[in-house]
């Protein structure tokens, strides 16, 4: 009797809770995040590791090969091009006498020894002149590899851009503990025999986040700036990538795309609070499908429609997923109740 009389007692004072209460929860959890992030955001400036430093050179990499493969296939291109040009060009002979040509050259090098002009009298040299396309051709090998760097357009924006990649740094480091914050202001709203969802849930919470965002960085980016840079060849416009503008795609898309990873988690928290079924997420499906689309629209920071596409399939995909689990009730049930 003194346990249910507790657990009645708990209940109570949770349902009670006053809006005060929550925002007063809401402020010591935000406080404790910021903290958590602050140490993280110092670690990344550690002299000896300087992770910021490292991360934003990875970062670079995916566009500085992107790029490097588009000048070098653009390069080879144009050469072929200029080669096929340079076979199907006419040839142009130039004719004139030996001896004046002599006559030049003795009045540019007195000291070379040259022919007796007697005996080019009457003599014709003749050059066959092609166009001047070797040059070209020269002149787009060289290039190449001197096209394949980001460029900054402000004497700031390199610092600025290291400080934005080592917040976030910070922040994935921390993800286990600001995750652990905001799972326990949820817990803070539950009854106690609902409070076991936040640490059951909390390690798939974080598993999906940093899948979400380890797929955008190794797969969604890469991919994405090739098929942009492969439009700017069909539109036969040159590229070229500012620092500020990749790096703020590059950092921000991997944390919308971690973010977003959660939809089948949340799903199923619902459902166990009992607050939405299976029957409900089917029902409502149409709804998702344009919630899920204009959200992507809207999250992701570049304007272009294949990065959206990038991230909605995905989140599509999730909440189908979190039906398919939440429609096993049984199985994950024996996991998140035992």
């Amino acid at each position: 009797m003194a346990a249910e009389k507790d657990l009645f007692a708990e209940e109570q004072t949770m349902v009670t809770m006053s809006f005060g209460d929550h925002l007063e929860d809401l402020r010591y959890r935000l406080i404790m995040g910021v903290v958590g992030l602050v140490v993280g955001l110092i670690l990344t400036f550690i002299p000896p590791l300087f992770l910021g430093r490292a991360v934003m050179t990875n970062m670079e990499k995916p566009a500085q090969d992107a790029l490097r493969r588009f000048y070098e296939d653009d390069a080879k291109r144009r050469y072929d091009e200029a080669k096929l040009a340079k076979t199907q060009a006419p040839t142009v002979q130039i004719e004139f006498a030996a001896d004046e040509f002599v006559k030049q050259l003795a009045a540019i090098a007195p000291d070379a020894k040259l022919p007796d002009l007697d005996s080019l009298k009457d003599r014709r040299i003749k050059l066959t002149q092609y166009s001047a396309l070797d040059d070209e051709i020269m002149k787009t090998v060289k290039t190449t590899a001197e096209r394949n760097a980001i460029v900054t357009l402000a004497p700031l924006e390199g610092i600025t851009i290291l400080f934005l990649v080592c917040t976030i740094t910070g922040l994935v480091l921390t993800s286990p503990w600001i995750f652990y914050q905001i799972w326990a202001f949820v817990a803070a709203g539950l009854y106690r025999h609902e409070r076991h969802y936040v640490l059951k849930f909390l390690p798939f919470s974080l598993g999906l986040f940093l899948a979400g965002v380890f797929l955008c960085f190794f797969f969604v980016l890469p991919v994405t700036l090739g098929f942009l840079l492969e439009l700017n060849v069909w539109l036969n416009i040159e590229p070229s990538l500012r620092l500020s503008e990749w790096m703020s795609f590059a950092t921000m898309l991997p944390l919308v795309f971690g973010i977003c990873f959660q939809t089948p988690l949340v799903m199923l928290f619902l459902e166990r609070v009992g607050i939405l079924t299976a029957a409900d997420f089917r029902s409502k499906r149409k709804f998702a499908i344009l919630i899920i689309i204009t959200a992507a629209a809207i999250l992701t920071p570049g304007p272009d429609v294949f990065s959206q596409c990038m991230l909605a399939v995905p989140m599509l995909i999730l909440y189908e997923v979190g039906i398919l689990i939440i429609g096993k009730n049984g199985r994950t049930k024996r996991i998140f109740d035992a």
